[in-house]
């Protein structure tokens, strides 16, 4: 199991893949679940489903904005009072902003904010953690990515250029906890069959008023495997990278697109 016996910090809990990581954390073993978002609902829920697994994890819920420093302190202070470590950060915590934007039209203000939960509250938590994985020389962390940082997705040039940010950071995370044992890597998603591309697929349909299928055939035709990959199994190609399976792979990227983009 990938996660055995381990304690997992997951942000950005929600109805897409945030849920999913946190979830699939626990059907993998993990001893622990931590998981963490603006919205206590959405917590709630995250530990039903992993209570319906019926499987021996611990869940602990904590409410809390990343771009708050001192909010990020309380949550892995919560944690390590009750589980005594850390061992894998998943940051998936994130803030799309505006979509479509075109980049000549963008409002640079949102795109402040976009950067404001994207890098600098993923780079809150991640710096409140790394404190903790030191002192037991080991930990491991992923950042959940996007394929538009790597293959321009019209629109979304705010959100992609916040992300690629990120997976230069994830780069010199690599390089300086190295000696410590700490890995780092990022983890780039491209379309994830989940409630956010549902929505989406079922809004466009409505708007040019043709079935489901017809938005979803010329997408899949563009993958490699021929349709659109799980968010379940996305969650679980990042869990992979905090898992001892990955213990030799740090500073790298994972493209998990069912081939709809290689480099």
């Amino acid at each position: 199991m990938l996660m055995r016996n381990k304690v997992v910090v997951v942000s950005g809990i929600g109805p897409g893949l945030g849920i999913k990581l946190a979830v699939e954390a626990a059907r993998e073993g993990a001893h622990a679940v931590v998981v963490a978002a603006r919205t206590a609902a959405k917590l709630d829920e995250a530990e039903q489903r992993i209570r319906e697994l019926g499987v021996d994890c611990q869940v602990l819920k904590v409410t809390a904005d990343i771009t708050d420093r001192q909010q990020c302190k309380n949550l892995v202070e919560q944690t390590i009072e009750r589980f005594g470590r850390i061992d894998a950060l998943v940051n998936s915590a994130f803030v799309h902003g505006k979509f479509p934007e075109p980049i000549e039209e963008a409002d640079l203000d949102g795109w402040r904010s976009v950067f404001d939960t994207n890098v600098f509250g993923t780079m809150n938590l991640t710096l409140e953690v790394v404190p903790h994985m030191k002192k037991r020389g080991s930990g491991a962390i992923v950042m959940i990515n996007t394929q538009a940082a790597r293959k321009p997705f019209p629109g979304e040039s705010g959100y992609a250029a916040s992300k690629g940010a990120l997976a230069v950071a994830v780069k010199y995370l690599a390089r300086e906890l190295g000696p410590h044992g700490i890995r780092a890597n990022s983890i780039h998603m491209g379309w994830m069959w989940g409630a956010p591309v549902q929505e989406h697929v079922r809004q466009a349909a409505a708007a040019y008023n043709v079935p489901q299928e017809q938005i979803i055939a010329p997408i899949a035709a563009n993958i490699a495997l021929g349709h659109i990959p799980t968010d379940d199994d996305c969650a679980k190609a990042a869990l992979f990278l905090v898992s001892d399976y990955a213990k030799v792979i740090t500073g790298a990227t994972l493209d998990a697109n069912g081939g709809d983009f290689m480099p």
